[in-house]
């Protein structure tokens, strides 16, 4: 398991459970002592030790009829589809619940015509099968009912849970690095996989058309298969060279938050992203491209952070230029987000869900 967006988001409802005195088990595939920090080893840590969700139907099932769980939770369509396979392979019943963190008909969209009839079949012919079906966002939600299940299929929203304590407790860590803490120039802050689904391209292609309007830095937290194209503009910019750096993955992003001016978020598509969330907690202002899935939502259509055109890195770097030159603008985002980050309360989700299986049950 490594640590992105969904693993954070069970984290924090992991964290949240157990402070409300229930007992957590997470399963992953490889070990990773890097997941549970210390204030989270009241959550049981097990590893499949498999490289791939389909290798561990045998071991879950095993896993199920050994602790007998009242609640088995997972997320992400291969994760899901796993679940409900190994849910019916154990003696032992569980309700089992299936969370769906991303817009999968854009998501399925990304892979070749054959795996993606194979993988909406498999999905559609499990999610039925499931005792509750959440969905992150408006329209995940939306996108599950009309496509993957059927009407006797529940499905509701529960938002991703943030643990505004923590969050911010590390964004205060010193940055021991005068390229972001030393001179006044506006750093642009990437954090996320390096991905298609994030599209780097455009990402780079609005970092270097706002440079030639003003002077920017753009600062990426994050690892991925996309990382080759970063390192190939730099090598054919080399003018920007100095105004860009690529951290890699980072345990904790939150520290560089409060010495960048825009969080910035370019994706083709998403779930409900926990970075914008994070930004909200964290007041930084925000530029995202309004892209199938939750990133409207959490932005509430404009209100706390700007929506961008999709893969349109002019409109993007227009309104990044428009923010850093508006302090109306951004005193009046800042407030918002204090408003709308309140929406994603760990506890409170957690008791909602809660709420939900004891209905369902």
């Amino acid at each position: 398991m490594n640590i992105g967006g969904v693993e954070r988001s069970f984290l924090s409802l992991s964290e949240a459970l157990t402070q409300r005195g229930h007992k957590v088990t997470i399963l992953t595939l490889k070990k990773n002592e890097n997941i549970l920090e210390p204030n989270t080893k009241a959550i049981q840590l097990i590893s499949l030790n498999k490289n791939r969700a389909l290798y561990s139907v045998k071991n879950i099932a095993n896993i199920i009829n050994n602790l007998k769980p009242d609640v088995f939770i997972s997320a992400q369509y291969y994760a899901n589809i796993v679940a409900i396979i190994s849910s019916k392979l154990a003696s032992e019943s569980t309700f089992t619940i299936l969370s769906e963190r991303l817009h999968l008909t854009r998501t399925l969209k990304e892979y070749g015509f054959f795996k993606r009839k194979i993988l909406s079949f498999l999905i559609k012919k499990t999610y039925k099968q499931a005792n509750l079906i959440y969905g992150n966002s408006d329209h995940v939600c939306e996108d599950l009912i009309e496509n993957y299940t059927n009407k006797n299929t529940p499905i509701i929203k529960i938002l991703n849970p943030a643990l505004f304590e923590k969050i911010t407790y590390m964004s205060k860590e010193k940055v021991a690095d005068p390229w972001v803490t030393e001179d006044k120039i506006p750093i642009l802050l990437y954090v996320g996989r390096l991905s298609s689904q994030k599209d780097i391209p455009t990402l780079l292609n609005t970092f270097k058309l706002l440079s030639e309007k003003i002077k920017v830095k753009l600062l990426i937290i994050g690892d991925g298969p996309q990382k080759m194209l970063i390192n190939k503009f730099i090598n054919n910019n080399p003018k920007l060279q100095p105004y860009i750096k690529v951290n890699g993955f980072e345990l904790n992003p939150y520290k560089y938050f409060r010495h960048s001016n825009v969080l910035l978020l370019t994706s083709k598509f998403e779930g409900l992203p926990n970075v914008l969330i994070e930004g909200q907690i964290l007041q930084i202002p925000i530029v995202a491209t309004d892209s199938p899935g939750g990133t409207s939502e959490v932005l509430e259509n404009g209100k706390s952070g700007i929506l961008a055109k999709v893969g349109d890195h002019v409109d993007i770097a227009k309104k990044i230029e428009g923010l850093l030159t508006d302090e109306d603008k951004k005193k009046s985002m800042i407030e918002r987000m204090s408003y709308s980050s309140k929406r994603f309360n760990s506890l409170d989700i957690a008791d909602r869900l809660i709420g939900e299986i004891i209905k369902a049950k």
